[in-house]
């Protein structure tokens, strides 16, 4: 094709290619373009070999770098600086074919472009990137050749070096060169798909989604494009139609991943409220060794979970007996009643002796006494002194980490082993957190989005900055909160992003959540999202446009199955897509100087059945009738228009929850 010098066509006969086959250089080397290995440290800062001086120079290399679309396309480009700076120009794609800038196309021998810049100060050519059928990849090369003679050998412009946020470089970015080769890259894409769906957010809406695609090209645009989508309901299930769709019904959302533990923030309680008593809530049989504790509850799934903490409440007893010097006490009653091995004991609401914990070590110790108790220390006690007694749970945080251990409805297993009683009772703290890690979209997320509802997820739940406040003076006019601590909704902990072509495709950190959290979050796939056209762009990076809107239901026909005489009751074929006192029904026979009567049973069922209206009607058999306000299928249409495609194929969810109900207002 002919190249353009400065304004000027011509096909150039000082235009030529280099094509040879050769091994990879070997490390420590690269080639230089008239084919010579040069050793990498032969090169000074601005790629002239040593003792060269400076030369003519190359200032800028100007192409449209984004990315191609899969059906081909052709880009222009410029190489800028002084009259008669020589380069090669190579462009080589992923299966190792180099373009042949005569040709126009793509050859497995190696070709080059070697020129000088003309006079105008510009070099101007085109390359045509063919028709793929998979994603490819063109790696750009622009060689300044030196020369013999200092003066005419050619380098680039100084180097400008800018990098993504894992610290790879981004070549595209960048300008200039530091050596004789400057290089670029462009990424070619098959079309992306933008598929329009009802979605509902929560499943109160439940139906069949019937989707409608959109291909564009990777950050290209398509002119407004009209679409259709149906949302079909269960053969038992109605809708009616709440209002007409907007933009703003649509949400986009991400999908980061819970990390296995929360992330406890200063001056968070994170064991807020306890679990009610519940029927079994006590050991089942005393614990003597080990973490495995059997209850009296059947079904502990239904009442305890994963990270719970244990507590159990104080019991006391009198001293039968004053002991002077001993560490062994009798007690009013047998002491596995009310204590067991690892319990601290206090006496008379002392809880330390000589400045130690003082626990229980030993039950009925002689073995010849039940009431008697061996502890850690020695002491006296007076005669009918109060000794209370407190479990190892209640002074060293202990969790449930198996909840039906080995399969066992009755059994846990804690976090330590700890001795219990037999009847003890427990008492169970759910762990909760605001903050927790995720796996990705730290950059995309963020401040006040909300959560989907999902498993393990607290109702009404977004992202949200968290604060440890205190209230001075409440009450009074001088009340004031201050603020102790906090944290930010988003935070990527310095954790670096992986970049992948140039795009970020993960970015870690920690997310901050409006409420707390239950410790079986760990480990949930979120669904974090906004709705309308800015969170769309925001969100999935597609820029798009929806005008005229609308939903509709298709109406459902059935016949009746006999002659009805001025009744109420009819029988009809077919009974679906009803609600009861919103369906409405037209129809020969069907008196058109009133109202269309409504059904007011019948609604929930498929198949032939009797319908009951609201007026009596007489009827033939055979008849064709409609129902109105209700229907299984609706339908929503528009016209969309992508102002810039994303970089990834996306889904765009019309929220059915705002748009239909399956039940009467």
């Amino acid at each position: 094709m002919p190249y353009h010098y400065g304004g000027s066509s011509s096909s150039s006969s000082s235009s030529s290619t280099t094509s040879a086959m050769r091994a990879p250089a070997p490390p420590g080397y690269h080639y230089m373009p008239n084919g010579i290995l040069m050793l990498n440290s032969d090169m000074n800062s601005v790629g002239l070999l040593e003792g060269e001086s400076e030369g003519l120079l190359i200032t800028a290399f100007n192409m449209d770098l984004s990315s191609l679309l899969g059906a081909g396309e052709s880009r222009n480009f410029t190489i800028a600086g002084d009259n008669n700076a020589s380069f090669e120009l190579e462009i080589r794609n992923e299966d190792a074919a180099y373009y042949n800038f005569f040709t126009n196309a793509f050859q497995t021998s190696r070709s080059v472009l070697s020129e000088k810049i003309p006079s105008s100060g510009e070099f101007k050519g085109a390359v045509s990137f063919p028709v793929v059928t998979d994603d490819d990849q063109y790696d750009i090369s622009l060689y300044a050749v030196p020369s013999s003679v200092p003066e005419e050998s050619t380098i680039h412009n100084t180097y400008n070096e800018v990098r993504f946020g894992d610290g790879s470089l981004d070549i595209n970015s960048s300008t200039g060169s530091n050596s004789l080769m400057m290089t670029k890259v462009i990424y070619q894409y098959l079309d992306l798909a933008l598929t329009l769906t009802g979605y509902s957010i929560d499943g109160t809406t439940p139906g069949t989604s019937g989707d409608d695609t959109v291909s564009v090209g990777s950050g290209k645009s398509k002119v407004t494009t009209a679409f259709s989508l149906t949302y079909t309901a269960a053969a038992t299930v109605a809708y009616r139609t709440l209002k007409q769709p907007v933009a703003s019904d649509i949400i986009a959302f991400v999908s980061p991943v819970v990390g296995s533990a929360p992330i406890d923030l200063p001056g968070e309680n994170i064991y807020p409220t306890a679990t009610a008593a519940f029927t079994g809530d006590d050991i089942n049989g005393a614990i003597t060794s080990g973490a495995v504790v059997r209850m009296d509850n059947t079904d502990l799934s239904a009442v305890i979970s994963v990270g719970d903490k244990i507590t159990s409440p104080l019991t006391s007893t009198g001293v039968d007996g004053a002991v002077s010097s001993s560490n062994r006490i009798v007690l009013d009653v047998n002491a596995d009643t009310v204590t067991a091995v690892g319990d601290s004991i206090s006496i008379n609401g002392i809880q330390t002796y000589g400045g130690d914990l003082v626990t229980v070590t030993h039950l009925n110790p002689g073995t010849d006494n039940a009431k008697e108790i061996q502890i850690s220390v020695t002491t006296g006690i007076n005669d009918n002194a109060t000794i209370g007694f407190s479990s190892k749970v209640n002074r060293e945080i202990t969790t449930v980490t198996v909840v039906e251990t080995s399969g066992t409805a009755t059994d846990f297993t804690m976090s330590q082993a700890i001795q219990f009683r037999d009847n003890q009772p427990l008492t169970f703290t759910p762990r909760m957190n605001y903050s927790w890690p995720i796996n990705k979209y730290v950059d995309i997320l963020r401040e006040d989005m909300i959560l989907l509802a999902a498993t393990n997820i607290t109702a009404d739940t977004s992202i949200g900055v968290y604060e440890d406040t205190i209230t001075l003076f409440e009450g009074t006019k001088e009340e004031k909160v201050v603020v102790k601590n906090r944290k930010k909704a988003l935070d990527t902990l310095a954790k670096k992003p992986t970049v992948v072509k140039g795009l970020v495709t993960v970015q870690e950190g920690q997310i901050v959540f409006n409420k707390q959290q239950v410790f079986a979050l760990a480990g949930t796939s979120l669904k974090a999202g906004g709705y309308g056209e800015s969170e769309i762009l925001r969100v999935y990076g597609w820029e798009v446009k929806f005008t005229d809107l609308a939903i509709a239901l298709t109406a459902p026909t059935t016949t009746t199955t006999e002659a009805t005489s001025a009744h109420a009751t009819i029988a009809v074929a077919d009974r679906e897509g009803i609600i009861n006192t919103v369906s409405t029904v037209s129809g020969i026979g069907i008196n058109p100087s009133v109202a269309d009567p409504t059904l007011t049973t019948g609604g929930g069922l498929d198949g032939a059945g009797d319908w009951i209206m609201s007026a009596t009607q007489t009827l033939e058999s055979g008849v064709t009738l409609t129902v109105g306000n209700t229907g299984r299928i609706a339908t929503i249409t528009g016209n969309i228009e992508v102002v810039k495609a994303g970089t990834a194929s996306q889904a765009l969810r019309f929220d059915v929850n705002k748009l239909l109900s399956t039940s009467a207002p």
